[in-house]
């Protein structure tokens, strides 16, 4: 797939020219999928299309919060490929339609952008288990950080683990990236865009999922606190 997009325009506004993080843009998306800014959208037939608002937001890597967890909970950086197995079970139970594979987080780590340093748990010292993930890439040639997973088991959610996960990487990616990115549903009982915007992600783009009904939709990856 070719970018339509220069890496200069891309730099200059990340988050209002492109839908995802640049390096994304050479995977296919289906056919019967449009994603459209919510600025560009003219009209829409609601009644035959399904239509799902990702915000998209960016981080200057500035006023990182660098608070300490909880002594109940520790950081640890995953365990590649030992730990996959986990990575995807907490994928799973923090939501209620998903299904990643340990096949699939294995292919994950074999992209140019993975950086096991940037792969983190939260683990619970009693229970010594993983209740929280982080996951984000790096992009060495835009120098672009993205924020692609960040879960917290559903049990474990309001205790502030999902600003931490997110601080976390943001302190791993301040002395490599120029800038990070991240994206989200709207609309969601969780509300993800709380969890960014008290990390210190800044912008107003919405991008515009839009399939034909019954066809199954993009999920964005990192909406669970």
């Amino acid at each position: 797939m070719t970018h339509s997009i220069s890496k200069n325009q891309y730099i200059n506004n990340p988050c209002r020219v492109c839908s995802t993080a640049f390096w994304k843009n050479f995977f296919q998306k289906p056919d019967t999928i449009q994603i459209i800014h919510e600025n560009d959208i003219s009209s829409i037939d609601i009644a035959t299309n399904n239509v799902t608002r990702y915000f998209r937001f960016i981080h200057n890597l500035e006023n990182i919060n660098t608070d300490k967890l909880n002594d109940r909970y520790y950081l640890q950086t995953v365990k590649i490929p030992s730990q996959n197995e986990k990575v995807s079970k907490i994928i799973n139970s923090s939501y209620d339609n998903m299904d990643i594979t340990v096949e699939q987080v294995t292919e994950w780590t074999k992209y140019n952008v993975f950086n096991n340093d940037l792969w983190i748990f939260i683990i619970d010292k009693i229970d010594l288990c993983p209740i929280a993930l982080g996951i984000a890439d790096f992009d060495n040639d835009i120098k672009e950080g993205s924020l692609e997973w960040i879960q917290v088991l559903p049990e474990f959610r309001g205790l502030g683990l999902g600003q931490a996960i997110v601080n976390e990487l943001l302190i791993r990616l301040k002395d490599r990236a120029d800038f990070v990115t991240v994206s989200g549903q709207l609309d969601t009982v969780t509300n993800p865009e709380f969890l960014y915007r008290k990390c210190g992600f800044t912008g107003d783009d919405v991008w515009c999922v839009i399939s034909p009904i019954n066809e199954m939709i993009f999920r964005g990856a990192s909406d669970n606190e």
